[in-house]
């Protein structure tokens, strides 16, 4: 995925908004959840961005 990749349409966050969350501090799902609101409004996203959320963290 790119950065500017859409990865909630709900919220209109990109990857590099989930990216952020990371480099700024989150530690899991919840964090970033917390960080962006990403996946609390549909919550067509969970899904993807929990993968993506637990690849960041892995190559951390």
């Amino acid at each position: 995925m790119e950065d500017n990749d859409m990865i909630c349409n709900c919220m209109g966050l990109t990857v590099r908004d989930i990216k952020d969350a990371i480099d700024n501090g989150a530690k899991s799902f919840d964090d970033v959840q917390e960080a962006t609101q990403v996946a609390t409004g549909c919550g067509a996203c969970e899904e993807s961005v929990r993968e993506l959320v637990d690849e960041l963290l892995a190559e951390k």
